[in-house]
């Protein structure tokens, strides 16, 4: 291996190394804050808040409508600065509309008080993290990502030291809304000043209206797609709280909470190897296939073994909680089995990104949120919750592996891809 080379897998080891130090972090404080919450506000009331945070993030789907693997494919063609000029204008105007659906949901949502004053802050707080965006974009570009998750991190510890402080004072829940919307606001201000220190100046550019709607319409089949993915990973909260109970909505949000516990190392190893697949694929085909063969089968062995060993230490942080929520844990094992299919499907949108098949993502995930809403409706209504957990499941299968076979030879190469992905021996194979 050239010392060229060796450098550039010590950047990618190195950038995954951070960004799963970061998911490891979050995970365990969101753990703690977790156990306080719903222990201290009780089923009622965490299970209020989830629902807040689920309504929510349908309308972040209005904020998310340019796609990061998109922008990034922009690097070696436009100015950086301009870039992320007009990718945060992008953002503040998207942000505009999905305030404006947030307006229309309240007047006919049929809930008052305090709902409403918690889905206005949280709707505000995923706006301002999304601001910061265009920065975060080009340090993941550049394998720098330790300087975003240092400032995120910051302002996490800082959220979750106010967030325990409230529980133990008694505050309303309201107050958590507030301390993280406060966090959102430290973690976007951090990156911005950090941003500016690494390069002498705002973010300013000149508008290119040409630039924005190209990133829109390349990214919108990626943003639907995601959006759909959304939906149909939180209309079970969602249907829930309607066909069942705001209770029932606080216990399945702790197994969806422990579902983070398998999900930290799909987003380190996908955003830190893409940039060197945008390479690999522009200048070595068959070298980009057997990569891609190699990191499938990596994430896959990274689920098994993850979920395995969540089975045996989950139980002992069951023993912090409330016997109310004692349910979680049967639903998580029942929902976790979907994950599987994330991570296997790990690179899977990333590449159709490379060759221009967003189409490929939009269909299946329309196709899938629609199948995950019939699911829910039929298996709540007969199961409960366990209902809720295998309906995801099913949609995961869909979604991610048996919709490729529907695509032409396109669809079905990354269905053999994901298939070979499920071989041990690809991860150490020489052959990759």
């Amino acid at each position: 291996m050239t010392e060229k080379k060796e450098a550039g897998v010590r950047r990618i080891l190195a950038n995954t190394g951070w960004m799963l130090f970061d998911k490891v972090f979050i995970l365990v404080l969101n753990l703690v804050v977790t156990v306080k919450m719903a222990n201290y506000y009780g089923t009622l009331g965490y299970g209020t808040y989830q629902y807040a945070v689920s309504i929510v993030a349908l309308f972040e789907v209005f904020v998310t409508f340019v796609d990061a693997r998109v922008v990034k494919k922009r690097y070696s063609s436009e100015n950086p600065e301009e870039l992320v000029f007009n990718v945060t204008l992008a953002k503040i105007l998207f942000s505009l509309l999905s305030l404006f659906a947030g307006m229309i949901y309240i007047l006919f949502c049929g809930e008052t008080g305090e709902y409403q004053i918690i889905f206005w802050i949280l709707l505000l707080s995923v706006i301002i993290t999304n601001l910061r965006f265009g920065m975060q974009n080009r340090y993941e570009y550049l394998l720098e990502s330790r300087k975003v998750i240092i400032a995120s991190n910051i302002s996490l510890i800082i959220g979750v030291i106010l967030r325990l402080l409230a529980v133990s004072f008694h505050m309303p829940l309201l107050t958590i809304a507030l301390i993280t919307l406060l966090s959102s606001v430290i973690s976007t201000s951090m990156v911005y000043f950090l941003y500016r220190k690494d390069y002498g100046k705002l973010i300013q550019g000149s508008i290119k209206k040409a630039l924005i709607k190209e990133l829109i319409r390349e990214s919108l089949p990626l943003a639907i797609a995601g959006s759909c993915a959304i939906i149909y990973s939180r209309c079970d909260s969602i249907m829930i709280g309607g066909m069942l109970s705001k209770e029932d909505v606080g216990i399945y949000a702790i197994a969806v909470k422990l579902i983070a516990v398998v999900q930290i190392g799909i987003a380190p190893i996908r955003e830190s190897v893409y940039p060197k697949m945008i390479e690999l694929y522009s200048t070595d085909r068959a070298r980009y296939e057997k990569r891609y063969v190699q990191i499938t089968a990596i994430l896959t062995w990274v689920y098994i073994i993850g979920v395995l060993a969540s089975f045996f230490i989950l139980p002992y942080a069951f023993r912090l909680l409330k016997p109310d929520y004692a349910e979680a844990f049967p639903i998580y094992r029942v929902y976790v089995i979907g994950t599987f299919f994330m991570y296997n499907a790990g690179l899977r949108a990333g590449h159709f990104t490379l060759i221009d098949r967003g189409n490929i993502l939009l269909y299946s995930q329309i196709i899938s949120v629609l199948l995950n809403v019939i699911f829910n409706f039929i298996l709540i209504r007969h199961i409960g919750l366990y209902g809720a957990a295998i309906a995801t499941g099913i949609t995961q299968f869909i979604s991610l592996m048996i919709s490729n076979l529907f695509f032409g030879e396109t669809g079905r190469e990354v269905f053999k891809w994901q298939l070979k992905g499920l071989n041990p021996l690809a991860v150490i194979s020489r052959n990759y």
